[in-house]
């Protein structure tokens, strides 16, 4: 649909009178915000390589309008003003400066999903839309918002491009009505709201293996989608008493021990998955920011070899004691303890940036040796239905030493499982959809549109 794919949509300010004229929130008033405990990482350390860049997007039945699509983004943005936002560097820590008249940018289809900000350079939106044919989506740098913030921004936008489309489609399902008003409780640093001063701390991990497999270079980002009707899915989970998302990292798992196997140098005999929880879930948040926290299930190859059954009783029986409540508790205390002390929150903004730094390409991916983030389910209204045909997650670029991550998200009995890959080397998932298939699942590769360009 569009030859440019450097070409960007211009915006123009739309109003409405069924808009409420301005939204009072704190952000507004006071022009900024701190950012969230989660987001604090990601300044010193996002670069071209390394962007911190994730996708939420979805396949229509028509191609995109842009001038429908216009309009949606700018009634959905005044809903969400706290997204309306720039990075910048203060003294002791970089903040988020609100400006009413900042856009994301809609743009065209690029050569490969999730590419980097130039968030640093100030007074530049920390979302984009990307359309290409009947494709929608919307990338969000990780500093604004996790999984399930973005994910409730991108129901808004969706069903308000289909109303502004004329279809007759409700503010049904949970999905944020652009002109109702907007909670404080949305801007919530969660983390800090929650963070409980003497909670002991979780233990130090072992650093895990990781995937022999050479990267290909910077501007290099293999993706692999494919479908998987729910319903069979959520059976052999149940068959197996574990959930959907515990029979996935199972399976992740059961293929790394698998590559593990064949590799003729171990220099590491732990592997472990990162899992975000949506800790929304666990404690009442309304937050639209990051808060999400993560478990990390493992096997000690030490111990010998796994089979799959116990791999699935083992990782089941992990997630249910981490995800206590309590002890994710610890995880809190861990991340937030360290901003509150007084030696730290002092330092100069550019010594933070080189222990952070540091401290990242040190310890970053060390402790896992994959990712598997789980964004849940896209309800929508019944009455959108037939104008969608898939919703998708593509989780941030892998760092280096990672090489390979996996989003997953589902909509109505479709769940979309997408392979973010550094490498030219497709074993893990091979294997994984073929071990998928081999339990009886049908799993249907999606086409590859960056390939294509």
């Amino acid at each position: 649909m569009f030859n440019n794919t450097n070409k960007v949509f211009n915006f123009t300010l739309i109003t409405s009178r069924n808009m409420k004229d301005s939204y009072y929130t704190d952000i507004e008033q006071r022009g900024w915000m701190s950012l969230d405990n989660a987001a604090k990482i990601f300044p010193p350390v996002i670069s071209k390589s390394l962007s911190s860049v994730f996708r939420i997007g979805c396949e229509l039945s028509l191609p995109v309008k842009i001038s429908a699509l216009k309009r949606s983004v700018e009634e959905t943005c005044q809903r969400f003003p706290y997204y309306l936002t720039s990075l910048h560097k203060g003294f002791f820590w970089y903040f988020l400066e609100y400006n009413k008249n900042i856009r994301p940018s809609i743009v065209a289809e690029d050569k490969k999903p999730c590419v980097a900000f130039p968030a640093k350079k100030g007074d530049y939106a920390l979302f984009r839309v990307v359309v290409l044919g009947n494709m929608l989506s919307v990338e969000f740098l990780h500093i604004l918002t996790d999984g399930g913030g973005a994910l409730e921004f991108f129901r808004t936008l969706l069903v308000t491009y289909l109303r502004n489309c004329g279809h007759d489609v409700p503010y049904s399902e949970g999905i944020i009505d652009p002109s109702s008003p907007v909670d404080a409780s949305e801007v919530e640093d969660a983390y800090n709201k929650y963070f409980k001063k003497d909670v002991p701390l979780p233990p130090k991990l072992e650093n895990a293996w990781h995937l022999p497999y050479e990267t290909v270079g910077k501007d290099y980002l293999g993706i692999i989608q494919a479908e998987i009707p729910v319903t069979d899915l959520k059976n052999i989970s149940k068959e197996n008493n574990v959930t959907i998302t515990e029979y996935l990292a199972s399976v992740y798992l059961f293929c790394l021990q698998d590559i593990w196997n064949k590799e003729k140098r171990k220099d590491n005999n732990i592997i472990r998955l990162e899992i975000p929880v949506n800790m929304r879930r666990n404690y009442p948040s309304r937050t639209m920011r990051n808060f999400s926290l993560f478990v990390l299930p493992e096997l000690d190859l030490r111990l010998g070899h796994f089979e799959f059954e116990e791999i699935l009783k083992h990782v089941h029986n992990y997630m249910q004691i981490q995800t206590d409540k309590k002890l994710l508790s610890k995880v809190i205390a861990r991340n937030v303890k360290p901003e509150r002390n007084i030696f730290i929150r002092t330092t100069p903004v550019f010594i933070k940036d080189l222990v952070l730094s540091a401290a990242f390409k040190k310890y970053g991916a060390t402790k896992y040796s994959g990712v598997l983030t789980n964004v849940g389910i896209a309800r929508m209204p019944a009455e959108a239905n037939g104008y969608i045909r898939n919703v998708s997650m593509i989780p941030p670029p892998p760092v280096q030493q990672l090489k390979v991550s996996c989003g997953v998200l589902s909509y109505k009995d479709r769940l979309c499982i997408s392979f973010a890959n550094n490498t030219s080397n497709t074993e893990l998932e091979k294997d994984f959809f073929m071990f998928l298939t081999g339990k009886g699942l049908k799993v249907r590769i999606l086409k590859n549109i960056w390939d294509e360009k």
